[in-house]
């Protein structure tokens, strides 16, 4: 087997339990969407084309929400139960502005998460659980290979996002509404638990990011490696 599809097989083997995100997704209408458990991961051994497909389809999900999964995924070890060793795989999403890019038009909402000239980077693992008090922890490290401009930035839970996508003019009697709206666009293509990210103002040109950090699950500190990932901003 090639080095090359040895990393394949381990990217899948890494990312295999999000064949299942649609489990983990809010269905359409819910207040109260359900986290990931790590019980959905397949406990059959999969075969070396199986866990390249669970990967490739993993990945092509994210694309046709107009995401750019990273390189390579990552895994915290000794994080969930369920799966060997442990482990909660993720992927490094980097998502350039003005995104999303939607034909949606609702007077006061600005509907852009990333603006032109931006990008927002998105932590996306699987089978954790709902976010705790602490929600700190990942950071993306970004460098613009053009520019030469680069910086390290917190990541925070999803939250965050959605309510600054809201400006401050929209009346509080309908925020919630407008708030659930957005998170169900998001838990669409996302997990609920864990997901972390962060609009940054990197400029046009390519950008070479890695996310990186911990991440509280039900009081265990899991700790992701680095992913790295290349975009492009327009």
């Amino acid at each position: 087997m090639s080095v090359l599809r040895r990393v394949i097989v381990l990217a899948a083997a890494l990312t295999i339990p999000l064949v299942a995100l649609p489990a983990a997704n809010a269905a359409p209408g819910a207040a109260d969407p359900q986290p990931a458990h790590s019980g959905d991961i397949p406990s059959q051994p999969a075969s070396t084309n199986e866990l390249i497909e669970a990967y490739q389809g993993a990945i092509e999900r994210l694309r046709s929400f107009g995401m750019n999964p990273f390189l390579y995924p990552t895994a915290s070890a000794f994080c969930v139960g369920g799966s060997t060793l442990g482990l909660a795989p993720a992927l490094g999403v980097a998502m350039p502005g003005p995104w999303p890019k939607t034909t949606l038009a609702i007077p006061g909402l600005d509907l852009t998460a990333a603006k032109a000239g931006q990008t927002l980077f998105t932590f996306v693992p699987y089978g954790l659980g709902p976010d705790s008090a602490n929600t700190s922890g990942m950071r993306v490290a970004w460098v613009n290979l053009g520019t030469g401009r680069s910086g390290i930035a917190e990541m925070g839970p999803l939250g965050d996002i959605v309510r600054a996508m809201i400006p401050p003019s929209v009346p509080a009697e309908i925020r919630p509404a407008a708030e659930q709206a957005i998170q169900q666009f998001f838990f669409a293509a996302l997990p609920v638990g864990g997901v972390r990210a962060v609009p940054v103002d990197t400029g046009s040109g390519t950008v070479l990011a890695a996310v990186y950090g911990t991440v509280d699950n039900g009081g265990k500190s899991c700790f992701f490696l680095p992913t790295v990932g290349i975009t492009a901003v327009a």
